[in-house]
């Protein structure tokens, strides 16, 4: 009876003290609850006292546990911020605070009597608020005509909610802490955001009759919506202490209180740190192995007397194995420097029809660009505004000219209007992206931009398709005085290039029975079925001259496997050095649509790649052309194309090269703008 009134009671408090922080939202309220929270867990701890001590954790049985747990979350911000994308700049905040509840499930593995394992995943609440007043003089023109002072509120109520991960460590500090093991707790988190809204709001605060004109009220909404710029990954630690109340059989209510973390900025573009204080109730259910007792054999009778046993002995069967060995080993250190090319650049923004907003999937953050070297051209795209705006970063000379264009007024009726309208737009989003630039001082950004419009673009495509009707309602970027590509950029390397040989043993398999290779240096498996041997080539990176290297091996078949792996000193290497490698040099050089001539921008970066190359070069030319238009008139374009980059290269290089042209048949994806653009064009390898 004792039992079951203590543990009723026990529940009563945890589930009364999350509700008391559930109808506590305002910060001050909140800290005026820790208190309560204190003592209601020491009354909880009690309520347990001489419940199952005789309990030892953990449970030499266990084999795993469950362990649901309901928490609640004090979000705490540290800040310094005006505004991000989609909010108002109502001055600086500089903290906040909000609260939210918690679930988590997870498991549990004992790794030895003090330290466990767990995994845990759920859904926390790190919404909150951020407030600040602003007092400025506002003249009455209603009633005295004179300028008064009036004091506002600016309020920001973030909705953050995230699905997080929670691996940690559980140190036992103490098996008998107020009747129950207490635990130290460690845990990195990842989370990922499923929600993420905000409101922003201005109330006044004095004078008491003053109003805003919009509504006639004392209160405004100012913006709200979806936080587009919210960090799409984000990681932290948590530190804390748990308490364990036995209930009886491996089974544990347990009490945790959490300190949290979190590193990155909650968004990309404002500085937000978050961290948080978490007070959790959960439920550890112990699954144990099953305890057998053990079984005794009964008594074998004695043989008869005169009685002659005849045991025949059986052929033994031999055991399945496998041996597999590194042998040997033939490898050098190889060095020198790469010719490489940036991608091209699709110097143009596409909008839908009819409208002038600039689409989603257009990145402004100027932060963190990814390299324009290797990758994927068409996705990359994306970060035109940002690219251009390096580009005229490193050229101070340079302008920009923003071309508005359309389909034509038979589908876009609003014609030159909505070509404006779309040229206003990348210009504002241009301004907007300049902030984020370091040396923004000396760009004078605003002066080197202008805007033109017209009904067509300056080189339209062919509108009796209807992909060139989308490639028309665009906004062309000329850039002036500077070249939108770098295609040639040396780039140092050094690699462990060679060898290893790899011998392969098995006995008492099936027949026929597979047996796979799996080399860490080499990214083919290797599969056989018989005792063998392999020369496998390897190409590592080498960073590190005094360090050393270990190649390792698997060989496996179902359940049977062996490793083996050999230590090398790169240092204990030849060196072979070469002045140029060109193998990885690959330079898309864009046509506009319909044209084989190469434009001036081209003739420069053809002339610059040609004084880089050595004598006796082979130039492989590939001739390409997207798929509007007539299959006829596009493959006289591949062929004109390659033609006349062959022939420029060839009247200034005094036959220096060797030329190989052809057709391009690994083409760009044909179901966007830009890589139809982009398979407009000719490509150019090198060896």
């Amino acid at each position: 009876m004792r039992y079951c009134s203590n543990i009723s009671f026990s529940f009563f408090i945890i589930i009364f003290y999350i509700f008391t922080f559930f109808f506590s939202i305002e910060f001050k309220n909140l800290m005026k609850n820790y208190s309560k929270i204190f003592i209601y867990t020491i009354i909880t701890f009690f309520c347990f006292n001489g419940i199952y001590s005789q309990d030892k954790f953990p449970n030499k049985n266990e084999v795993i546990a469950i362990y649901p747990q309901l928490g609640y979350s004090i979000n705490l911000f540290s800040t310094d911020f005006s505004q991000f994308q989609g909010s108002v700049d109502c001055g600086i905040f500089k903290s906040g605070y909000g609260s939210g509840l918690m679930g988590l499930l997870g498991i549990e593995f004992k790794y030895n009597n003090k330290i466990s394992f767990s995994l845990a995943g759920g859904y926390v609440d790190r919404s909150g608020l951020f407030s600040i007043e602003n007092t400025l003089p506002v003249r009455d023109d209603i009633n005295s005509g004179n300028v008064e002072f009036v004091t506002t509120e600016n309020k920001l109520s973030a909705g953050l909610g995230y699905v997080e991960i929670q691996p940690d460590m559980r140190y036992l500090l103490s098996d008998k802490f107020l009747n129950g093991p207490l635990r130290l707790v460690f845990a990195p988190r990842i989370s990922f955001p499923v929600n993420s809204t905000f409101l922003q709001t201005e109330k006044i605060l004095s004078p008491d009759n003053a109003t805003f004109k919009a509504n006639g009220k004392k209160e405004r909404e100012i913006a709200s919506g979806k936080i587009e710029t919210i960090t799409p990954f984000n990681y932290g630690i948590s530190i804390g202490f748990e308490n364990m109340l036995n209930i009886g059989r491996g089974n544990y209510i347990t009490q945790q209180i959490l300190f949290d973390y979190n590193f990155p900025n909650v968004t990309k573009d404002a500085n937000w740190k978050t961290f948080g204080i978490r007070f959790i109730a959960g439920l550890r259910y112990s699954i144990q192995k099953e305890v057998k007792q053990p079984i005794t054999p009964p008594l074998l009778p004695l043989p008869m007397p005169d009685t002659t046993i005849i045991v025949e002995k059986k052929k033994d069967s031999i055991p399945p194995m496998i041996d597999v060995e590194i042998t040997g080993i033939d490898a050098y250190i190889y060095k020198g420097s790469y010719l490489m090319a940036t991608l091209p650049l699709v110097n143009a923004i596409f909008f839908a029809k009819n409208s002038s907003v600039l689409p989603a999937k257009y990145i402004l953050s100027t932060v963190k660009l990814p390299s324009f070297i290797e990758g994927d051209a068409v996705g990359l795209h994306k970060y035109i505004i940002p690219r251009i705006i390096s580009i005229m970063e490193k050229n101070p000379d340079s302008k920009l000219i923003l071309a508005g264009a359309t389909s034509g007024k038979e589908n876009e009726p609003d014609g030159l209007k909505i070509a404006n309208e779309r040229a206003d737009t990348v210009y504002s989003e241009f301004m907007k992206s300049i902030v984020g630039v370091q040396n923004i001082e000396h760009l004078h950004l605003e002066k080197r931009l202008r805007k033109t419009s017209s009904i067509y673009p300056k080189f339209p495509s062919n509108q009796d398709y209807e992909k060139g009707v989308d490639e028309n309602q665009r906004v062309d970027l000329f850039v002036e005085k500077a070249p939108l590509q770098e295609y040639v950029s040396l780039l140092k390397f050094a690699e462990i290039r060679g060898t290893v040989k790899i011998n392969v043993k098995s006995s008492g398999l099936k027949d026929n029975q597979i047996i796979t290779i799996k080399p860490s240096f080499y990214d083919t498996t290797i599969v056989t079925t018989s005792n063998d041997s392999f020369n496998i080539p390897i190409i590592l990176p080498y960073f590190d001259v005094t360090g050393k290297t270990i190649l390792d091996v698997n060989a496996k078949s179902d359940t049977i496997e062996d490793n083996d792996e050999l230590e090398i000193k790169p240092s204990m290497l030849p060196v072979r050095e070469i002045d140029l490698d060109l193998s990885k040099f690959e330079a898309v050089l864009r046509f506009d649509y319909n044209s084989s001539v190469l434009s001036e921008d081209n003739k420069g970066l053809l002339k610059q790649m040609s004084e880089l190359l050595p004598q006796g070069t082979t130039v492989i030319i590939y001739g390409s052309a997207d798929a509007l238009g007539t299959e006829e008139r596009n493959k006289q374009l591949e062929f004109e194309r390659a033609k006349v980059t062959k022939d420029f290269i060839q009247s200034i290089s005094n036959d220096k090269f060797i030329f190989i042209t052809d057709v391009n048949k690994s083409k760009f994806p044909e179901d966007t703008e830009e890589g139809r653009f982009l398979n407009r064009s000719m490509k150019i390898r090198l060896r």
